[in-house]
């Protein structure tokens, strides 16, 4: 074996010198660029909420767009129901008080990122450190249908076996035998009358065609054409002058009635005064009837003109 001489030793040497230099330069350029970057810090409090399958490193992405990753997680010690999960996102990103932390499966690998959904330009901006409201998944809302479904389905299956217990059943096939003597009551009527059937169908389809006929025949047709022209002759007739001529009878009448109630109250005095002569010419025969009654000579001898007027004064 041949030896290794010095200037093969030095030239040796020398590249695992400058290789370990590069890879030093290269991660003090990495690590430096990470140590001396500016990022802004959130977090996120998931409460009852299961965050399998988002790890630290994983995606945080805006709308479809990559600004940051996972920087940490970790269970709340004074709220253990709690998880918190830390992002670091790029100096700069936007994000608004409206904005939603939400799970999202990343594939069907089950790996998992951070989706920032929602955020509007009139809403304010969340100053790093804070915290931004976590969001309900996709997953999350199927699961809680799910459970909303199957609560249902749960109370169908139990109304279910109610319906169908043994008190049920009984009153079920006592229906069912009830339904089976019906039909078989009616089929035996109609077995029984059925030449009384077949008569009533043949006199309902003999109506039927003389109503059809009717309908067809001329006589109905000049009797709707007569009707219609005596419509149309009523239209055409001059039914607003007789109605004036009727009202002009009206006025006639009414203004004869008010003629007939001045006369009438114009004679009524005279009248009065005839009916007070009339009254007090009966009084006076009445009184004469009583006197010859009870003296009947006074027709052959007479009386004094003061008794008979003096009958007036009484």
């Amino acid at each position: 074996m041949r030896e290794i001489t010095r200037a093969q030793k030095a030239r040796l040497g020398i590249f695992l010198l400058v290789s370990g230099g590069i890879l030093l330069i290269m991660l003090i350029v990495v690590t430096g660029a990470r140590l001396f970057e500016k990022r802004d810090f959130y977090d996120v409090r998931y409460k009852d909420v299961s965050v399998s399958g988002v790890e630290i490193g994983a995606q945080v992405k805006y709308h479809g767009v990559r600004v940051g990753r996972v920087e940490e997680i970790y269970i709340d010690p004074e709220q253990i129901e709690t998880v918190v999960v830390r992002l670091s996102l790029d100096h700069g990103t936007p994000v608004k008080t409206d904005v939603k932390a939400v799970i999202t499966a990343l594939s069907l690998t089950g790996i998992k990122l951070i989706e920032l959904t929602g955020g509007s330009s009139e809403a304010e901006l969340i100053e790093p450190g804070s915290e931004i409201p976590a969001g309900e998944s996709s997953i999350q809302a199927i699961t809680g249908k799910a459970e909303a479904v199957s609560e249902k389905l749960e109370l169908v299956l139990s109304n279910l076996a109610v319906i169908t217990g043994s008190e049920n059943q009984k009153r079920l096939f006592e229906m069912i035998d009830n339904t089976a003597n019906v039909l078989a009551d009616v089929h035996g009527i109609l077995s029984d009358n059925r030449g009384a059937v077949a008569n009533t169908v043949q006199n309902l389809e003999a109506a039927s065609i003389a109503i059809n006929n009717l309908a067809s025949s001329d006589e109905l047709l000049r009797a709707l054409a007569s009707i219609d022209t005596t419509a149309t002759s009523i239209q055409k007739a001059k039914l607003g002058e007789a109605i004036g001529k009727l009202y002009e009878t009206l006025n006639q009448a009414q203004t004869t009635l008010s003629h007939f109630d001045v006369t009438l109250l114009e004679g009524r005095h005279d009248l009065l005064t005839s009916l007070e002569i009339m009254r007090e010419s009966l009084d006076s025969f009445n009184e004469f009837a009583r006197l010859i009654s009870e003296d009947p000579s006074l027709l052959l001898r007479g009386t004094r003109v003061e008794e008979v007027g003096g009958l007036k004064g009484k």
